[in-house]
């Protein structure tokens, strides 16, 4: 008998998770319910940054293993993902940020993440326009950028085509448990998704459900802005971030500036996904990112705005089998920073689902839920 896999969250872990599931398992049942249509929360307004550099030492192993997929995604996926390779640049703008960056640098090499320092000349050379106050920088030539919405549609119409079915519309309100083990997802339309194994990948809608299932989750919902400038003509290439500075900043195909870096919106409404932006945040956000890269002075603001993001205490994500709940799976907290990850989650929870090794022969630890 087929095995049936219901996740529940159209983000892009479980789009990635039902393309995983169905190319290892064609014979496999694989129903993903989406609340609103796919990549409407944080995966859609993500700033699709593709890094390894900068991360806790936790999740190195696993951001190399997801980097290591990025260059051959879109054949994979049979679609662009906007995938571009142009690495990323953290500039010191001061002494004191410029002495502590070898040891920053020494710190992840150990790890095997390919970083390096380079002089204010090097820095400038690889982002003309940054601030001339830069005394130089740490560069990862594997760091890159995608498209958030076309890496999500990449990702819903690979796994359509594989045979899972995508249900939008359509949330989940609790889970069906017997003796011990997951049997249904109670659907938001009243009806009952009888499974083999449940898939939580709902962001910050997924602590409720295991809240209900008697499984404590510290979740933190944040809303964390991005704004889009009128275009420019095309200048920078890596993404550029800067020491105790909140900035994410990158240069579309189109010429637009994306910048982020964490500035928070306000939520209004946690459930139907409602935040309003912050007059502060966004000011402060455009501050930062033209005192870093000062060519971004007399850019507008085009468009703005915010993605619900569900935060762990330690800012580190929860992988893996719910303890005490056989056949219950979950990928959540993901804190600001998991997008570079989905190809590798979905190919760890795909392999969780079916009993496989899940380590990709490459030493990965899993935090788990209780």
């Amino acid at each position: 008998m087929a095995r049936r896999i219901v996740i529940v969250g159209g983000g892009l872990m479980g789009l990635s998770a039902a393309f995983h599931l169905r190319r290892a398992d064609p014979g496999a049942r694989v129903t993903v319910l989406e609340r609103d249509r796919v990549g409407a929360a944080a995966s859609g307004a993500s700033a699709a940054g593709v890094r390894v550099m900068g991360r806790d030492r936790a999740e190195r192993p696993l951001a190399l293993a997801g980097l290591a997929r990025w260059p051959e995604l879109d054949r994979e996926l049979e679609a662009p993902t906007g995938y571009r390779r142009g690495g990323g640049l953290r500039a010191a703008l001061d002494a004191t940020a410029w002495g502590a960056a070898p040891a920053w640098v020494a710190e992840q090499r150990a790890d095997g993440v390919p970083v390096e320092l380079v002089d204010a000349a090097t820095a400038r050379r690889l982002a003309p326009g940054i601030a001339l106050s830069c005394a130089g920088a740490v560069y990862c030539a594997i760091d890159g950028q995608a498209d958030a919405m076309a890496t999500v549609r990449a990702f819903a119409a690979a796994a359509k085509r594989g045979g899972a079915r995508l249900e939008e519309g359509v949330g989940a309100r609790g889970l069906a448990i017997e003796r011990g083990r997951v049997v249904a997802v109670e659907r938001g339309d009243g009806d009952r998704e009888g499974c083999d194994v449940a898939i939580l990948t709902g962001g910050a809608w997924t602590a409720s459900l295991l809240s209900a299932a008697g499984v404590p989750l510290a979740i933190e919902t944040r809303a964390l802005q991005m704004l889009l400038t009128e275009p420019a003509p095309a200048a920078l290439t890596p993404v550029v971030s800067a020491f105790d500075r909140k900035l994410s900043l990158k240069q579309l195909d189109d010429g637009a500036y994306l910048i982020g870096g964490g500035w928070p919106a306000r939520i209004t409404d946690h459930g139907a996904n409602r935040y309003e932006m912050e007059d502060e945040s966004v000011k402060g956000s455009l501050e930062t990112a033209r005192a870093v890269y000062p060519a971004l002075a007399g850019r507008a603001v085009a468009r703005r705005w915010a993605g619900l993001e569900a935060f762990t205490p330690d800012d580190l994500p929860v992988i893996g089998p719910v303890p005490g709940i056989e056949g219950l799976l979950v990928a959540v907290g993901f804190s600001g920073h998991g997008f570079a990850l989905s190809p590798v989650i979905g190919d760890l929870l795909a392999r969780f689902a079916s009993g496989r090794e899940a380590d990709l022969g490459s030493g990965l630890t899993f935090r788990h839920c209780g």
